[in-house]
């Protein structure tokens, strides 16, 4: 029985999805799964664990904080993708936790490295972390055979998947690089969800990060809904013709006996502002979210089919979240992700096996 608000997470989509990868991505010895943002907004636990069990062999999050939730639910390895402050490095030496370097100053400022595991992370056009100095990347990596770190891996990430010259400009800037590195790297990982879809595998690589992919956040049918997201009508109100709605007035009754069902969520909870004007389902009919959403309500123009306590579908399935990505990105969003992850984490989370 549905109380409250409830995001709903499919395990076994997401397994499926998992399988899915490994079964028509074979090439790759390593599985990345991205599980930053709270593995995007569905928890920890049941979902490392899931991913682990159906054949993820690595993880990759954002920061310190997140390493350390994860590592309480899997012995597998653990990459932190942007760089870690110095007072932190110890953490991540006892934990068995790896770290992005490309800088060859912050490496040379740690001052206990033994032991330490980095990926070394080359810029190849993004522009937000990653060095595209030879030099540097060398020096990066005889200053850690010197000092006890372990290269582990090198990396680089693909920015804009659909724009097929610019990932021919980072691959060949990548292959360069690469080509002029006398080093074995054990990982080599390129590939991200977007691009796998798009492109064979690359020259060197035999790892890929996946995160989109695994929670079904795709309009590829091989991949099954993981994320849905429940409520209940909690309040149904009969407007005249002329009536407002809300805050600012934003949203005027052009007739009367115009009926708004008001559910608890809001902007607080992560249905933000922009939503405002997009669909959610009923007993699978759509209606629309009319006037400013609250900060713990929000309004929808309803008719005589719902009745109160209703179950509402704000989010009805990963492909949803598509949906919503569509209608979102001309005003704030184009990343499916961007849907789940400002998700409140006090949301009442059920885990369907």
């Amino acid at each position: 029985m549905l109380s409250g608000n409830t995001l709903q997470i499919n395990l076994k989509g997401l397994s499926h999805n998992v399988k899915t990868i490994i079964k028509d991505y074979p090439e790759y010895k390593y599985y990345i799964g991205v599980v930053k943002a709270n593995a995007y907004g569905c928890g920890y636990e049941n979902v490392i664990k899931t991913m682990e069990k159906s054949g993820i062999n690595f993880f990759a999050v954002s920061n310190i904080d997140e390493a350390l939730k994860v590592r309480k639910y899997t012995n597998k390895g653990i990459l932190i993708l942007t760089p870690v402050f110095p007072e932190s490095i110890n953490k991540c030496i006892r934990n068995n936790i790896s770290i992005t370097i490309d800088d060859i100053n912050y490496l040379k400022a740690i001052k206990n490295t033994h032991k330490l595991k980095i990926h070394i992370k080359v810029n190849t056009g993004m522009n937000r972390f990653g060095s595209s100095d030879v030099k540097e990347i060398k020096e990066i990596i005889d200053y850690s055979k010197s000092n006890g770190i372990k290269v582990e891996g090198i990396y680089t990430h693909i920015y804009y998947a659909i724009k097929k010259e610019l990932v021919d400009s980072q691959i060949e800037a990548f292959n360069h690089l690469y080509s002029k590195l006398d080093y074995e790297f054990p990982m080599v990982h390129i590939m991200n969800s977007e691009s796998l879809l798009f492109y064979p595998k690359f020259k060197y690589t035999n790892g890929i990060r996946i995160g989109d992919l695994l929670y079904g956040l795709t309009n590829d049918e091989r991949f099954d809904s993981v994320i849905s997201l429940k409520t209940h009508i909690i309040k149904i109100r009969e407007l005249k013709k002329g009536d407002t709605l809300g805050y600012d007035g934003a949203y005027t009754a052009t007739k009367d006996n115009e009926l708004i069902g008001i559910i608890p969520i809001g902007y607080a909870d992560g249905l933000l502002k922009p939503n405002k004007g997009r669909y959610v389902y009923i007993k699978d009919k759509k209606y629309k979210i009319v006037g400013n959403i609250c900060m713990c309500n929000t309004f929808i123009k309803i008719d005589e089919d719902v009745k109160l306590f209703d179950i509402v579908d704000v989010i009805k399935d990963s492909k949803d979240v598509m949906r919503i990505c569509d209608y979102l990105c001309d005003t704030y969003s184009e990343a499916p992700s961007e849907v789940t992850c400002v998700l409140d984490d006090n949301i009442k989370k059920e885990y369907i096996n």
